[in-house]
């Protein structure tokens, strides 16, 4: 079923009403003048009146219309007014009608100028203008018809830009609310599990050595402090919209295995090649592999020592956080953790992988960050 517009059910019904009024308004003098009898008014009428179903019915409004027109022009001594009643009613076809309705008013309009003219002195010539009244109501129409499905098309394709920024709108919020839980587990999740090795640690070292015992109490309270710190510029920058220039990066890596050393893991870093500045979110990928590994080293491991390698190349970082743990089979389903790490390398364009060491001894977890040539350091881009 055709939909129809707007205008044909609101204020446009109102509208072609009045332009039906005012086209009986205009032919209705001639009559009065000639002393017309009542059926040219009737003719009249019938060809006025219906253009107020005009956008409803523009085809049986057309045949009416122009039937009555034919018949006001074979009456004789009828006064012989312009046709706007027909000619609003061919311009409305060719806007509104259907594909074998505009065909049939193509074709009907002129023959009906031509069995309207029969009458008319000189029948010969006086055809010819009507019938290019007609036509040129006809083009009319197909222009506002073409213009209006070009507004159309316009319209649609506004909406769809709209439904598609609104998809990437929310496509980038929910990447985002990702990101966010994805870090606040990897804080969450150190900070936690330096506290519980530290609490452990601590009604032995109480009885044992109590000089020790409030180190390990002061790391329980860095461990938290840092906790509460990193979150607090999480949600500072989600608030803001910033950058993640507030949260750690690669420098911040000796402070992290201060940290992860007071819980009883000796760690070391070596670092291969030149370093160079790296994309902010390489950067914070690269700390939050690093804390997510020694985390697990920490919580997992049961290791006495663990090494962070930084290899860089001429396109890439590499990292590798291995340990002298029992291991843990390559086989084994990963945990949320080593998922992480896999979703934050991906983020970046890179790749991260995890199993266990040289002959089945502790555990390894491996990732390559791309890294643009031509960084510029952020003092570079500040100056």
């Amino acid at each position: 079923m055709r939909r129809l517009p707007l205008s044909t059910v609101g204020g446009g019904v109102y509208l072609d009403a009045a332009f039906a009024g005012v086209i009986l308004a205009v032919g209705l003098p001639p009559l009065v003048i000639n002393r017309a009898p009542w059926w040219g008014y009737a003719l009249a009428v019938g060809i006025s009146i219906p253009l107020a179903w005009r956008r409803r019915a523009p085809f049986a409004v057309g045949v009416v219309v122009g039937l009555a027109g034919i018949a006001y022009a074979q009456v004789p001594h009828l006064p012989q007014a312009m046709p706007y009643g027909v000619l609003v009613a061919t311009y409305t076809i060719a806007d509104r009608g259907r594909r074998w309705q505009r065909w049939v008013i193509l074709v009907a309009a002129p023959l009906g100028v031509l069995g309207s003219t029969e009458s008319v002195p000189d029948a010969l010539f006086s055809y010819q203008f009507p019938i290019l009244l007609s036509l040129s109501a006809y083009g009319l129409g197909v222009a506002a018809r073409t213009r209006r499905r070009h507004a159309e098309v316009l319209q649609d394709r506004a909406r769809h830009l709209v439904r598609a920024r609104q998809a990437e709108a929310a496509q980038a919020a929910a990447a985002e609310r990702e990101r966010i839980a994805r870090d606040m587990h990897d804080i969450l999740a150190h900070a936690v599990s330096m506290m519980v090795v530290q609490a452990e640690a601590g009604p032995v070292v109480v009885r044992s050595d109590p000089g020790r015992a409030e180190a390990v109490f002061d790391a329980i309270a860095d461990a938290g402090r840092d906790a509460t710190v990193q979150l607090r510029h999480l949600l500072r920058e989600t608030d803001d919209r910033g950058g993640p220039g507030s949260q750690p990066g690669i420098a911040d890596l000796a402070e992290l295995v201060t940290v992860v050393g007071r819980t009883g893991v000796a760690v070391t870093v070596t670092v291969d090649g030149v370093a160079r500045p790296v994309p902010a979110g390489v950067d914070v990928a690269a700390y939050r592999i690093v804390q997510e590994a020694l985390t697990n080293v920490v919580r997992h491991a049961g290791a006495a020592t663990a090494s962070v390698r930084l290899t860089w190349t001429a396109t890439e970082l590499e990292i590798a956080v291995a340990d002298d743990g029992g291991g843990r089979s390559a086989a084994a389903t990963p945990g949320r953790g080593l998922v992480g790490i896999g979703e934050r390398a991906a983020a970046c364009g890179g790749a991260a992988s995890a199993g266990a060491g040289p002959d089945g001894r502790g555990f390894t977890v491996s990732a390559r960050l791309p890294v643009p040539t031509g960084m510029r350091s952020t003092a570079e881009v500040e100056r």
